[in-house]
This record gives C-alpha cells, structure tokens and sequence, in this order.
C-alpha cells in the first residue's frame, strides 16, 4: 500500500484537533478511498511527541490531540526529523504545521532541503517573518511544499497569484479584505456592540488565540506580505505600513479575559465610526493593499461604499481582488471564500496533502 505518511506539528491544538477529526472522519486514511491514503505516524505538541512508523491508531491520536495520551519529550523540532527515519521511505512523507511558533523557519528549510519530507503548512512566520531569499528557498518547489493555508484559510489566493508568476503577469494591485476575523467584527457592527461581537468571535474559534494577534493588524500585514512575495516582489513586513483596528493603548494586555472584557471601553468608539460612515452610504472593512506602481503596502481600517465588492462582503468571507496585465482595473481577478474558521481551514490543510501527492488517483 502506498500510503501518505503523515506526522502533524501542532496537533494538541485547535485547529490540529479538527484536522485529525475531519482525517479520521472523512476517510482520508482508508485505503479503500483513494490509491495514496493518508496515514498518521507522527504527533507532537510543544514538548511531547508520538510516533509509530506503522501508523497511529485512531485511539492513539485522539488520546494524545485531547492530551489524554502519554507521549515522549522532546527539545527541539530537529529531534522530530530524526524519528521520522524510522519508517519505509519509500512512502511519502510530509511534515504538517498547524502551530503559531514564529522561530520555526529554520525547521522547515531543513525539511525542504536536506531531507525528502515535504511540508504542508498553515503558519505564516517561516513565511512573512524571515526574510526574502529564506521565503523563496522555502517556496521553491510547489510540490515539496505547500503553504496555501497561511492566507484566506487556505483560498485560492497563494495558488493563484503562484501561477500568475510562473506564466509572467505579475499583479500591479493586490487589494482586498484578509481577516475572517476582522470581516466578521465588521460585518457585525453596526447592530451589536463591539465586545459582544469579539467575545462571540473568540469562542468560535474566529480568532487567533489572543484575539489581538487579530486586532493589531500583524496577521493581515504578514497575509499581504506573503501574497506580494508570492507574486515575485522583493519586500519585507517593516514595509508594510499597518494601523491597528483598535487604538494601541488597549493592545498591551496579556491575560486573554481581561482584554476581552477592556474591549467594553471600545464599544462607543465604534458605534461613533460606524454611525458617521453609514451617513456617507458606507461600512467599515479591514483593508489590505499592495499597489506595485505607488510602491506602497498598506493595512488600515477604511470606510467603503456599501454597494461596492468589499462592502457587501458578510460574515467571515475574505475577498481578494488582482489587478494585472490579463486582469485590468475594470475586471480584477476576485477571489472570495470564507477566511476564518477551524472547518474550512482544516480541509485545505487536507486539500494541501493532495496537492502534494505524486500519483493521485481516484478508486473505482
């Protein structure tokens, strides 16, 4: 059997947790399915470990994802490449990172080249906090590694602006909203209080896990970042020029609670914005842009028309509008898909596995 092997960094986590559940769920690691099924070797959270090279149980992985499970200690990440040579190398291997650790780039470059794994991630600091000769060794070959779900929850938006590069038109503008987060505040303003909406956001599993990785903006700053490096340009997250959704003197709490309840002290500040921009006919929306022919990247929240492709955007969708040669400024490329939500991200994550598959062929 040719099996898929897989050994998930992060999988005591939220967004680990329901890939593992949607892998089992849906079949992924039945051969019955398809001729690569997945196959789960390997889980690790921050310090413990599991691995078989035969394949876990199910038992196994849901034991150690809900931290029920007893697991080996480790110290560093570069520990886990040395169990994954205990198994058949003749089956695929990848490597997946659902984890929000920031010095990991140097893991995943040993990954994609010094050793056959590939890597399919959703983590956008190997990608927006190294810089652009680490992202383009990292990114270098498509089908050694797979990194759609650092942006819009794993859209369109990295396959598409990839291709736009490979077939030499290369995007002038690149605008758009990027936080499912920050499109479902918006969206939400104007009937219900600014910390009602963020709370409800956090306990959907919306947010980052301190919901000011969301709110100062950083998140969708490291998305632009990474979609204009992906499109070919040359730059860095200190040229991105972000203004937080909320004042920076609120951004300092640690404790996840307290922030969430000094979001109360903000609820009149929005009502005010929101009222003063439904008199003009527009809404409020988080707004991304790279415009190659000014030079700038910017992160801001803006007031847009009503009616117009980002103000009719709702609930945690995300919109990516391109503007190149083959796309003009009176028909940019749009992309648009729920950009949050552990669901949706979990799948493509899973989309990223096929992707990745040598021979992928569908069972009769």
């Amino acid at each position: 059997m040719n099996f898929q092997d897989v050994f998930i960094v992060g999988a005591t986590g939220r967004v680990g947790r329901k890939l593992i559940e949607q892998l089992i769920q849906n079949c992924d690691t039945d051969p019955g399915k398809h001729t690569h099924p997945t196959r789960i070797v390997g889980l690790a959270s921050s310090k413990h470990y599991l691995f078989n090279s035969e394949g876990l149980s199910s038992e196994q992985v849901r034991q150690f994802s809900s931290k029920k499970g007893a697991g080996n200690e480790y110290n560093s990440l570069d520990e886990l490449i040395n169990v994954s040579y205990e198994r058949n190398v003749l089956h695929p291997f990848v490597f997946i990172d659902v984890t929000a650790v920031q010095d990991i780039a140097g893991f995943h470059l040993k990954l994609v080249e010094q050793t056959p794994h590939k890597v399919v991630t959703a983590n956008k600091n190997p990608l927006a906090l190294s810089d652009y000769g680490v992202f383009r060794r990292l990114t270098k070959s498509p089908l050694k590694y797979d990194y759609r779900c650092s942006v819009m929850a794993g859209a369109e938006a990295v396959v598409f602006l990839r291709d736009l590069r490979d077939v030499n038109d290369r995007p002038q503008l690149i605008q758009g909203c990027l936080s499912g987060t920050l499109g479902y505040i918006c969206s939400q303003l104007e009937d219900r209080p600014f910390s009602e909406i963020l709370a409800e956001a956090h306990q959907k599993g919306y947010t980052e896990p301190h919901p000011r990785d969301d709110l100062n903006g950083l998140d969708v700053a490291r998305k632009l970042l990474i979609l204009a490096r992906t499109a070919g340009y040359n730059v860095s997250l200190s040229d991105v020029k972000v203004k937080p959704f909320i004042p920076e003197e609120f951004l300092g709490e640690d404790d996840v609670a307290a922030f969430l309840n000094s979001a109360r002290q903000l609820d009149e500040h929005f009502a005010n914005l929101t009222t003063a921009a439904a008199k003009s006919g527009n809404v409020l929306r988080y707004v991304a842009k790279m415009d190659a022919r000014e030079g700038v990247l910017t992160v801001s929240l803006q007031e847009v028309s009503r009616n117009s492709q980002l103000g009719t955007l709702q609930g945690t969708l995300n919109k990516l509008m391109v503007v190149s040669r083959t796309y003009p400024m009176s028909a940019p490329y749009s992309i648009e898909a729920p950009g949050a939500g552990l669901e949706v991200t979990a799948q493509n994550i899973r989309r990223g596995l096929l992707a990745l598959l040598p021979e992928r062929q569908f069972k009769e």
